[in-house]
């Protein structure tokens, strides 16, 4: 017996010794020499807090996520069956699910697809959810139809007016073929789409990429903007087109005549956004690669100009192979002095599975921003 518990001390003191190494090694891999924009005026860096790490929903990746009227936070999956469930337990292409209660104790409960869910999945074989956003109680999702070769795809904006329990598709698509605009991850503010500043006010703001040719790297995203009771027409929709001498922002339906708002020469994807503000501030994450090549960034408007918190090479001891997929701070979980955050992810691939073993599943950790 007491051969036993000594060999389970020795091993939680073990995991205590990897989580903090983990934490230090990440801190001191913030390579701001290789970020492609100046370091933040602002923030000074980030705390990754590791022994706050905790995941769900093993098979399932993705999970873009949004605040909504109800005070719960709404996100997707792909591939899997969601909380709950596996690679192939409750398995769709697309699904949908609530998260209730506060990050310590979270619940999370699938709504539309999945093991268990509430209501049957809306996207069972095909699609995937690049971003999802709550505005005046209804549900958007910006869905990848997988009609075609990634990247040569349809996306088409898809709408919840029952909190994800059922899906509407909008009866057009943004264009496919090289050049033209994919629409990655939504601008996120407070619950419901609330505290927009007010310059920017009546607007919801989208993030996303030229389609490029196939085999080649995206490094460069756009901005676009659409009326908030126009969402679903197409015509309404604007892409930023740079700053007029005053600094004010200049926009046009030509995607063609669109300004860059975010690049990487590294790589760069779709990033995830929200508006911090006890800080005023703008903080975006990207991966530049792989699962553990990511970009924090800030900024004062939501094009720029964009500065550096930190810049990683090996994020969680994951290395370059595979793909990061995504990182969200979702603005429920963000303490009033704006600094203290957690970190929803989804990474991808060989290296995903080493350092943290986040590959394929829903990731949770508490970070803290430096001033």
């Amino acid at each position: 017996m007491r051969f036993t518990i000594s060999k389970i001390f020795l091993r939680v003191l073990l995991f205590g010794f990897i989580l903090m190494t983990a934490t230090i090694v990440t801190a001191q891999d913030s390579q701001t020499s290789k970020a492609p924009y100046p370091p933040s005026p602002v923030l000074r860096g980030v705390t990754w807090h590791w022994e706050t790490y905790k995941t769900a929903a093993l098979g399932s990746d993705l999970w873009p996520v949004t605040w909504a009227d109800d005070n719960a936070l709404y996100t997707a999956w792909g591939d899997g069956g969601g909380f709950g469930g596996s690679d192939s337990l409750g398995r769709v292409s697309l699904g949908f699910a609530r998260i209730e209660g506060g990050p310590e104790n979270f619940r999370g409960i699938n709504v539309n697809g999945g093991l268990n869910a509430e209501h049957p999945a809306a996207f069972s074989k095909k699609g995937k959810a690049s971003g999802i956003v709550c505005v005046n109680g209804t549900l958007y999702a910006d869905i990848n139809l997988q009609d075609g070769k990634w990247p040569d795809v349809h996306h088409v904006m898809a709408w919840s007016t029952n909190h994800g329990a059922t899906w509407s598709k909008a009866d057009w698509m943004f264009g496919k073929g090289a050049g033209e605009f994919q629409p990655g991850r939504f601008l996120n503010f407070g619950r419901d789409y609330s505290g927009v500043p007010a310059h920017l006010a009546g607007f919801i703001y989208l993030y996303g990429f030229t389609q490029p040719v196939q085999g080649e790297t995206t490094d460069a995203l756009y901005l676009a903007r659409v009326p908030k009771e126009k969402i679903l027409e197409r015509a309404a929709y604007e892409f930023f087109a740079g700053c007029d001498a005053d600094n004010r922002a200049k926009w046009t339906t030509n995607f063609s005549a669109a300004a860059p708002v975010l690049a990487d020469k590294g790589g760069i994807t779709p990033c995830s956004a929200v508006y911090d503000p006890a800080l005023k501030r703008y903080i975006a994450a990207a991966f530049h690669e792989g699962p553990g090549q990511l970009g924090i960034f800030d900024a004062p408007e939501p094009w720029g100009p964009w500065t550096t918190v930190a810049y990683y090479e090996d994020w969680g001891r994951m290395g370059a192979a595979g793909e990061g997929l995504g990182c969200d701070f979702p603005g429920k979980w963000m303490s009033e002095d704006g600094l203290t955050m957690c970190c929803i992810f989804s990474v991808y691939g060989g290296s995903a599975k080493q350092g943290l073993h986040a590959h394929d599943r829903f990731n949770l950790v508490k970070v803290t921003f430096e001033r």
